[in-house]
């Protein structure tokens, strides 16, 4: 009977950069390097939601710009039409927070603030076009 043999692996893989956006800093749920915790933190990203209550009219979209996520300020993303009056944004965000305004065709902005929803939470927006 021949024995087999087991050779590990080991995988070396280039540090990653981190960029940094106007105003964001690193996210401050990052653990030490090398440790369990920050192998799975890397990993892990958390179902974030925006649900808006807004009825949009017959043929009309909303759209969500801003930033993290993959969000900009300058081209919205077309949230999902889940009812008459409801509309749903959802991203996995790996920590920290996104920051965001809604728009009626990418063109009308939302009275008030700006908002934010942090990672693995669910907002439910009411705004006023």
């Amino acid at each position: 009977m021949a024995l087999k043999k087991t050779v590990k692996k080991t995988v070396k893989s280039a540090p990653k950069k981190v960029a940094k956006s106007a105003g964001l800093s690193k996210c401050s749920c990052e653990a030490k390097k090398g440790s369990k915790a920050a192998a799975t933190q890397k990993t892990e990203r958390k179902l974030t939601r925006v649900i808006v209550k807004y009825n949009a009219g017959w043929g009309n979209q909303v759209f969500i710009r801003g930033v993290g996520a993959g969000l900009d300020w300058n081209k919205g993303v077309m949230l999902q039409c889940m009812g008459d009056d409801e509309w749903l944004w959802e991203a996995r965000v790996p920590c920290g927070s996104v920051s965001f305004k809604l728009l009626v065709n990418d063109e009308s902005w939302a009275q008030g603030e700006d908002q934010t929803v942090v990672s693995g939470e669910t907002i439910i927006c009411h705004p006023q076009f």
